[in-house]
């Protein structure tokens, strides 16, 4: 089979863009729900408050499974297009019963988690104020500095958003990815990350030698150096993505 290229299998950044788009307003009004119940350093009604917060977590499901849905259709067809550039062999691979059913299982079960993973942030929101407002109760002298924190907590919110925007598409797209490849007879992938600055040390260097580059088991996700467990793609804020390998002349 021909060599794939790695670059077409990056995680899908218009796909993060817009993804994040839509959780970021969840997360102003999140904050927003949290400034109209804060006085100060202490919150006005904190029964009320969390009560709030918690029907606006469950009345966002419907809306979150269509965001799920949108975004994962969004990072299958780029994925799809990565695909495309392979040989007519890895083509009929993939339309088969086998390889759509396999997508559509890991899509429905990736789905599921992203939707409790969108209504958990007016949750988190919710479960900060509260923490700040019993730290203002014991600790009157930092009043002024909760106070502060309890204004941010829209903003708080947002990195909550972007980093599950970020981890939710880069996760897809290695799910994807790995159902894919399997169906098209691949039993390894090759560990690609961004290649800049900002890639953490144990997804730079894997026991002395450098990690990008080496060929891992779809079967067994390597332990890091830091002890985590994995393929690419598939960690907290990670952009590293799995290049389906093919050995030669299979």
């Amino acid at each position: 089979m021909p060599i794939l290229k790695s670059k077409h299998f990056q995680p899908n950044q218009a796909a993060e863009k817009r993804f994040y788009k839509a959780l970021k307003r969840v997360a102003q009004i999140s904050g927003h729900i949290v400034e109209v119940h804060a006085d100060g350093p202490t919150l006005k009604n904190e029964r009320e408050l969390i009560a709030s917060l918690n029907e606006y977590s469950k009345k966002l499901g419907p809306w979150a499974a269509r965001q799920s849905a949108k975004m994962i259709e969004q990072v299958a067809k780029k994925n799809k297009t990565a695909w495309s550039k392979g040989s007519q062999q890895i083509h009929k691979a993939l339309q088969t019963t086998v390889a759509k059913t396999l997508v559509g299982e890991k899509a429905a079960l990736l789905m599921g988690e992203q939707i409790a993973l969108i209504q958990s942030i007016p949750l988190r929101a919710a479960e900060r104020a509260q923490k700040l407002a019993m730290e203002a109760f014991f600790n009157g002298e930092r009043a002024s500095e909760i106070a502060a924190e309890l204004a941010r907590s829209g903003k708080v919110s947002e990195s909550d958003a972007e980093r599950i925007a970020r981890t939710e598409v880069a996760r897809a797209n290695s799910v994807i990815t790995q159902a894919r490849a399997e169906a098209a007879g691949s039993r390894q992938y090759i560990w690609r990350n961004s290649g800049d600055a900002a890639v953490r040390e144990s997804h730079k260097i894997y026991h002395g030698k450098k990690l990008d580059g080496m060929v891992f088991s779809w079967d067994k996700p390597p332990t890091l150096d830091d002890g985590t467990v994995g393929h690419p793609g598939t960690f907290p804020n990670c952009r590293c993505y799995p290049e389906p390998f093919f050995p030669p002349n299979s």
